[in-house]
């Protein structure tokens, strides 16, 4: 920005403490907001006012309001004063005396800058704070039915001895062009690099020649050694800075700060030339920015031609001082603008062409006095004039849930909220920005308006528990970089120069105790977070009506339920001395051994061989694991290891694309402990992180992740802390994400490292936790209390349980449902490769699934019966057998129970018969032969007296599937479940995804529980998917007398489509239209059924006739037919 004479006037120490204002003064009336970019006197005439589209005609100007201040940011820190609501200003308003608004008359009123200048009593020097947020002051006008606040005359003191012929004035130079790291507060000027001197001017007139002009200078220097900056004004030299070099490592700090103040002799001039120059010592590298300059001079005390502003810093010396004004006329104005919301008119003597007034100074008067001067009627108008609106946030009853909204996305924040109100039975509030901003910070953006807010609500009633944001953000508050992201502000961070120690944090939002608020930079500044925070950052409607959709329907879609809820899968990144890894096996055997109902997925990435390319290592089948636990489903995936905004590990073993290719409909809660990967303030960036919760088809339901770069050891402090809370129960209930994502944040306090942290999700909701308990009560018919039976190979096994509820222990003899049984082996032992130059690395998993299959619940109880394979770890060992059960209504149970497995039971009568196999593509209407498309899926049909074999430990004796064109052998052991109440039979769902067009066969093998194998084998035809392919069009039967049926193959199994069937005669005349619509339509549809009568019911002659079948799909509007001919004899 340009240089400015910013005003003092700080209203914050004279504004009341409270704000607990019952009513906002803006509930009632008709309100004009209006604006200005700089402090001054400023006019509304009767021009603006119609502008404005107020009935001047009827306006009686005496009742005129206005009401609002500026003076720069509100202050962090919750115990200092700030005002309770929006104050009235006094004004003065020219010919209102006769109650109209005549054409010569107007509105005269000071107006605060957005910036804020002080007085530094220690330093005794000037300084100058530029408003982050916001580059405006808004005021707000309104017309009453009772007189509003004018300025009142002010009499001169006559006691006073000293006169005061000078003041003195700040000048100040900063311009917000880069922000070096893209985070942080910090915005730096003018660049030196190839241009090493650069000269900043600054017009004054009036300068006391030979007075002292201070200098405070701040500059920034990136270089890999020692630079320095001269300055010098007007050629006098003034001082320098001395800046050490950085190195330039990833995680180094990117720059030095310096800032010093410099003393010289005012030239006898009306410009003021201060020049810089960056000396880079040779270095090649260099650069140095300017942060800003300003300049504190005394000045004689003149009716200038521009309105002045003055204050006299040796007034504080003395009890009262005389004020000697040169060059005045009659016209001269002077108002007192100490307090700003309330000028007084300064009455003043004059002598010829000298005021003189005078006026109580030092102690008595309480604070630096401050006045401008001002002549005429020639003022600047307010630079925009908008209706707003009446509010009253005020008067808003404290809620439980408070969602925070540009208005752009209230609509959709409604939806959320009331459906918090009647699914959750919480209370709920939704208020947008631009209320906010109008209340608690006179119109004008700041976080610690927003701050304050929340506060205003919680310190009133402390049922305040959860705050959403629906918006993104952005570093750079004033939309300087496109596009503009910045929907709800965030906090950022005094550090602009640290990757490490920068971060941004809506933590900032949920601080509500009177100590709180300042938010120190060290591990002493550290806050408790009294609400929790969370964000969904949508950049548009689209988005923001996707992720509540997503958000509704993951709370109440029974489609969700499902075993998945009992899965924990845990990613880790390789090297370090598998320090991810380590972590990461720590926390997942925690976790087992404490909440055993939950099983346990290690992906760990050395476990895996990786492959190298032009582009260095990647690991493809981790990725594919990683898509597994997704597409499978995960309650939680944690990912512990090395990250960037747009993915994971340098092996890129989650990326964007990857992300975008997800279509789940289980979502699950994703803990990144990772680099930047939850970054949402990157205005050019779209991060991992977002596009997961944002994915409209999948994803994720929300992240606790990382906005920047983040050390190890807090990692796992977050880690560890967040395992504490998220599966403990909080007054009979599992906790919202919101209390988790609070106790998690409270009990990692690691100062600046771990503020990086965010809650991308809703803190309202409740993670899909399996409601009851499901506990074993018999094996083998023998009670489990007295010790359960070994499970042994080739025995049958009885197993009876029941479902509880999971605080009080009550049977749930209610409940009629599904229970999903996976039975485990023992725990093995894997070793990863030792890649990375870190050594090789054992860990534990209990992967050998035994059995899996459904029982029905019949009033809370069920009994499972199956055999148990010949291939099992033949040791004997504690396995698993891991339970979910729902029900239609959407009710759902987990439980687990550790049981012997071991030894093998004596062979009477050994099974000899292999198992039966059948094979489809997507569904059982699916013809040997036919067509299907690129993503398409194998189900096979299994059945054998004694079960279908699925354990992995047995070499060879796996389920298989080989695509003969790929040649690719896929284990299906893990798809293959067993039939509901009947562990003979079962099946396997196998999803193919971007097959490529042409002709495959596909066979599959497997093995009975006695190691009898057999295969069948299935033959289909891949058809283009971007074209609707039919095959094997038909009626049945044809001819006909009564009835025919339409029938036909097609490559788009499970999309929804728009069947229409044209009949025709043999000269060309529609003779009937047959239309209908198949939802998830199977592989062969054949539900189109005729009569043979025309359209107006009528019979139809015997002969020929001519058909058209026409399909669309309505997923993506393709389209296509055919014809065919039928024949009627009847």
């Amino acid at each position: 920005m340009p240089s400015f004479r910013l005003l003092i006037g700080l209203i914050l120490s004279l504004l009341p403490v409270s704000l607990l204002a019952q009513n906002s003064v803006l509930a009632s009336g008709e309100w004009y907001k209006i604006a200005v970019s700089k402090a001054g006197i400023y006019k509304i005439d009767l021009s603006f006012l119609q502008k404005a589209g107020i009935n001047t005609a009827a306006l009686n100007p005496q009742n005129i309001h206005l009401y609002g201040y500026g003076g720069g940011m509100l202050p962090q820190a919750n115990h200092m004063s700030r005002p309770a609501d929006l104050p009235e200003n006094a004004i003065f308003v020219e010919g209102e005396a006769d109650g109209r608004f005549d054409n010569a008359d107007y509105i005269l009123f000071y107006a605060q800058s957005p910036h804020a200048v002080y007085y530094d009593t220690t330093q005794k020097i000037f300084r100058h704070q530029t408003n982050l947020y916001s580059d405006t002051t808004f005021y707000f006008l309104t017309v009453s039915d009772t007189p509003g606040l004018r300025i009142e005359e002010q009499e001169s003191e006559s006691n006073a001895v000293h006169t005061i012929t000078s003041f003195d004035d700040y000048l100040f130079h900063e311009k917000e062009l880069t922000n070096q790291i893209q985070s942080g507060r910090e915005w730096y000027g003018e660049k030196f690099d190839f241009t090493v001197t650069q000269h900043i001017d600054f017009p004054v007139t009036g300068l006391v020649a030979g007075s002292e002009i201070k200098i405070t200078s701040a500059v920034m220097a990136q270089a890999s050694g020692s630079t320095q900056f001269s300055l010098a004004l007007n050629g006098q030299e003034a001082g320098s800075h001395s800046l050490p070099g950085v190195s330039s490592g990833t995680y180094d700090v990117k720059g030095v700060n310096r800032t010093n103040t410099f003393t010289v002799l005012a030239p006898a001039t009306d410009n003021l030339k201060l020049t810089y120059t960056y000396d880079k010592k040779g270095l090649t590298d260099a650069a140095g920015y300017l942060n800003f300059a300003g300049l504190q001079v005394k000045r004689e005390l003149k009716a200038y031609a521009d309105q002045t502003t003055f204050m006299a810093l040796e007034s504080m010396e003395y009890e009262e001082v005389n004020y000697i004004i040169k060059d005045a006329t009659s016209q001269l104005n002077i108002w007192d603008i100490t307090n700003p919301q309330i000028p007084a008119n300064q009455i003043y003597a004059l002598t010829g062409s000298t005021a003189v007034f005078g006026a109580k100074a030092g102690t008595n008067a309480g604070s630096l006095k401050e006045y401008i001067l001002f002549s005429g009627t020639s003022f600047d108008n307010p630079v925009s004039v908008q209706r707003i609106a009446n509010q009253n946030l005020h008067a808003l009853s404290t809620p439980q849930f408070l969602i925070i909204t540009p208005g752009i996305f209230k609509e959709q924040a409604i939806k959320l909220a009331d459906f918090r109100k009647s699914h959750d039975g919480l209370q709920t509030e939704v208020a947008t920005l631009d209320e906010i901003y109008n209340e608690f910070s006179s119109g004008r953006q700041d976080v610690s308006a927003i701050r304050d807010f929340i506060r205003y609500l919680y310190t009133r009633n402390q049922s305040l528990q959860y705050v959403l944001l629906v918006g993104d953000a952005s570093y750079d508050y004033k939309n300087r970089i496109s596009p503009h992201t910045n929907f709800v502000p965030i906090y950022e961070s005094r550090e602009s120069l640290h990757p490490i120690f920068s971060y941004s944090s809506d933590d900032y939002y949920g601080f509500m105790d009177d100590n709180e608020g300042e938010w120190t930079e060290n591990t002493q500044g550290d806050h408790i977070m009294d609400i929790a925070v969370g964000r969904l950052p949508v950049k548009s409607v689209e988005e923001a009506s996707n992720v509540m959709s997503k958000l509704i329907r993951y709370a109440t879609d029974t489609k969700t339920l499902g075993k998945w809820r009992n899965q924990l899968s845990f990613v880790a990144d390789d090297g370090d001395n598998n320090t991810h890894q380590l972590d990461a096996d720590r926390l997942a055997e925690q976790i087992a051994a404490k909440y055993p109902a939950f099983n346990i997925n290690k992906i760990f990435m050395d476990a895996y061989p990786q492959v190298s390319n032009a582009n260095g290592q990647t690991a493809p089948e981790v990725q594919k694991a990683i898509d597994k636990a997704i597409d499978k489903g995960s309650f939680i995936l944690n990912y512990t290891g090395h990250g960037g905004e747009i993915g994971w590990s340098q092996e890129q073993i989650l990326s964007i694309p990857q992300i975008n290719e997800w279509n789940n409909i289980y979502l699950p809660l994703m803990v990144t402990a990772t680099c930047e990967f939850g970054r949402y303030d990157d205005p050019v960036r779209t991060s991992g992180a977002e596009y997961a919760l944002l994915h409209a088809k999948g994803g994720a339901i929300g992240l606790i992740t990382t906005t920047r770069p983040v050390f190890s050891n807090t990692n796992y402090a977050l880690n560890t802390a967040f395992y504490s809370a998220v599966f403990e129960p909080q007054n009979g209930q599992m906790p919202r994400l919101g209390d988790v994502m609070k106790h998690t944040k409270n009990n990692s306090l690691s100062g600046s490292i771990n503020r990086n942290f965010a809650l991308l999700g809703d803190p309202s909701m409740r993670l899909a936790y399996p409601e009851q308990n499901i506990s074993i009560s018999k094996i083998n018919k023998k009670d489990i209390s007295a010790g359960a039976d070994t499970l042994k190979a080739l025995s049958k096994v009885s197993i009876e349980g029941y479902l509880q509820d999971r605080f009080s222990g009550q049977l749930q003899s209610e409940f009629n449902g599904l229970l999903y049984a996976t039975v485990f082996d023992k725990k093995s032992t894997l070793t990863t490769l030792g890649t990375e130059r870190s050594a090789r690395m054992n860990f534990k998993v209990q992967q050998n699934i035994l059995f899996e299959g459904k029982v029905s619940v019949k009033n809370g109880v069920f009994e499972l019966n199956f055999v148990v394979p010949k291939d099992i770890d033949y040791r004997f060992d504690a396995g698993k057998i891991s339970m979910y059960a729902q029900n239609e209504t959407g009710q759902d149970a987990n439980g687990s129970q550790q049981v012997m497995i071991g030894g093998s039971i004596p062979l009477i009568n050994p099974d000899q018969t292999p198992p039966l196999i059948r094979l489809f593509m997507n569904d059982t209407t699916f013809v040997d032969g036919s067509i299907t498309g690129s993503n398409t899926a194998l189900m096979a049909l299994l059945s054998d007296e004694n079960g279908i074999n699925v354990t992995q430990t047995g070499i060879g004796h796996g389920i298989t599937a080989t695509l003969h064109s790929t040649s690719e052998e896929i284990v299906l052991n893990e798809y293959y479940t067993a039939s509901i109440d009947d562990y003979r039979k079962g099946q396997i769902y196998y999803p193919f995804k971007n097959l490529a067009p042409g002709s495959y066969t596909l066979t599959l093998k497997a093995w009975d529980t006695y190691n009898n194998s057999s295969q069948a084998d299935i033959r289909f035809i891949v058809a283009n998917s971007e074209a609707i392919a039919l095959r094997n069009v038909l009626n049945v039967p044809n001819p006909f007398r009564d009835f025919t049926q339409f029938q036909f193959d097609h490559n788009r199994a499970g999309e929804d489509l728009e069947i229409t069937v044209d009949i025709y005669s043999l000269s060309g005349q529609i003779i009937k239209t047959l239309h209908t619509i198949a939802y998830a339509s199977p592989e062969q549809f054949k539900d189109l059924r005729w009569d043979g009568k025309g359209d107006y019911d009528n019979k139809i002659h015997n002969g020929v006739y001519i058909y058209k079948l026409s399909v669309r799909s309505m997923a993506d509007g393709s389209q296509t037919h055919l014809f065919n001919r039928l024949v009627i004899f009847q």
